[in-house]
């Protein structure tokens, strides 16, 4: 269904899309926290030089706007023009929330540009628009609504002609990278709520900051959401290339995996079985070299299974997996998830941003921006995260001294190891190890740190 043929169909008031969703009056200040949104969308925009805003559900703008061309600025500066731009963007955004996923077009003046559209549960209430870009006119897609006359005006040509060449694969790339945006927020909000007091009793509920179409593969009817949920989980992280959010997954079937009261070596078996399937749908030349891994370990395992050992185990099948993902897209360019799949495979190595910038070939202070724009976090605080959660496993589920784990996460000084975990923690290795229970190895409230995005180009 084109936009043309939908914006025929509806009014503005709650119209109900083909997808579930509808049409709403409802303002995207009331949704978004929008000085927020405004330091995201101006990281992203410094990050890859593309221009960026987010805009109502009719393509008004509601922040500023972020590394514009002087081309667009002009356009926009003549009221009848800037109603098309504005047309152009509330169809972009509309394009978008009908195709469900992220839709890179040209805008009527002839740039390329790419839409998110943005929601308030089943409601669409406006989006983000990035680009204003020219590509070779081999990969130029479409026009998204009938282009504008100007051409033959020497000053718009003049500024039309010094508009940034990019690729179409790169504008697609980036509009991925912001499709993740949502999580970066929602996460934003929960690390604020976790340092303030707890909220009152009677206080309303608080709804996250921003939420974008999903993009699923497949779609889920609601009475098989619960059943397929952690298959489907651990398959679009695999299928996204994003190792952190696939452990974290698996960490958690893990864990009620060893809660649980029956025997414990099926609990596990069943979460490798899930992996295996992921197998086949992701990696399906991997699974005849996956399924004897997984046989050899349950034939030497006992009922008194080390919980550290099996996390290890699992984390080595997602990382073949993963692997063989990537062996499938051999035309892929290395990026940031690249980097975020690296820390997670290795979550005892203190990883330098000096180190992970000559692995990224950025500079430290891009690769800072463009990290804390992506994940929430600083670059070193993520790193740290991670060691500090593969420090409480093994605190929990082994014998290990305190010092020899801190040699193992490297940290230099047993000391210092200690006073981290405590920073994180709010306790000590060793009083944390005596809160520990003695089964499932790993106390409520112990979760690995995940970006939750499908990223990231730049």
């Amino acid at each position: 269904m084109n936009v043309r043929a939908f914006t025929e169909s509806f009014t503005w008031a709650n119209v109900t899309l083909s997808n579930g969703g509808t049409l709403t009056e409802l303002g995207i200040a009331e949704v978004l926290d929008l000085g927020q949104l405004q330091k995201v969308l101006e990281d992203f925009s410094e990050a890859t030089g593309l221009a960026s805003v987010a805009v109502d559900a009719r393509g008004v703008p509601v922040t500023d706007t972020f590394a514009f061309t002087d081309f667009c600025r002009e356009m926009r500066s003549d009221p009848l023009r800037n109603k098309l731009c504005h047309g152009c963007d509330a169809h972009g955004g509309l394009q978008a929330l009908i195709e469900g996923s992220p839709q890179v077009y040209r805008c009527h003046a002839g740039l390329v540009d790419f839409s998110v559209p943005v929601t308030d549960g089943d409601k669409y209430v406006g989006a983000i628009l990035c680009g204003q870009v020219r590509v070779p006119k081999a990969d130029q897609p479409r026009f998204l609504t009938a282009g504008s006359e100007w051409r033959g005006q020497g000053q718009l040509e003049d500024l039309y002609d010094q508009v940034p060449m990019s690729t179409l694969s790169r504008v697609a790339a980036a509009a991925k990278t912001l499709f993740g945006v949502s999580r970066v927020l929602d996460g934003m909000r929960v690390r604020r709520r976790l340092d303030l007091s707890p909220p009152a009793a009677d206080a309303p509920p608080q709804r996250p900051l921003l939420t974008l179409v999903p993009l699923p593969r497949t779609r889920i009817e609601p009475a098989a959401t619960q059943a397929r949920e952690p298959h489907a989980t651990l398959r679009d992280a695999m299928d996204a290339e994003d190792l952190a959010s696939a452990i974290a997954e698996a960490s958690r079937l893990l864990d009620v995996a060893f809660a649980g009261d029956g025997d414990l070596r099926e609990g596990i078996a069943g979460v490798e079985d899930l992996v295996i399937a992921v197998a086949r749908d992701c990696a399906p030349r991997l699974v005849p070299h996956l399924v004897p891994v997984v046989q050899g370990q349950r034939d030497r395992r006992t009922a008194s299974t080390n919980r550290f050992q099996i996390q290890l185990h699992i984390e080595r099948l997602l990382g073949m997996i993963i692997d063989e993902v990537l062996r499938s897209r051999p035309r892929r360019r290395r990026d940031l998830r690249d980097l975020l799949n690296d820390i997670a495979r290795h979550p005892n190595r203190a990883l330098s941003l000096t180190e992970a910038a000559a692995a990224t070939h950025w500079s430290p202070g891009h690769l800072s921006k463009l990290f804390k724009s992506v994940t929430g976090y600083t670059f070193v605080s993520y790193v740290t995260a991670w060691r500090i959660s593969r420090a409480q496993l093994m605190l929990a589920s082994t014998q290990m001294p305190v010092q020899k784990v801190a040699a193992e996460l490297d940290f230099n000084q047993v000391n210092y190891f200690s006073r981290v975990f405590r920073a994180h923690t709010g306790v000590s290795p060793s009083e944390f190890r005596r809160q520990c229970s003695s089964r499932d190895g790993r106390p409520a409230g112990v979760s690995l740190p995940t970006h939750h995005h499908p990223l990231l180009r730049a």
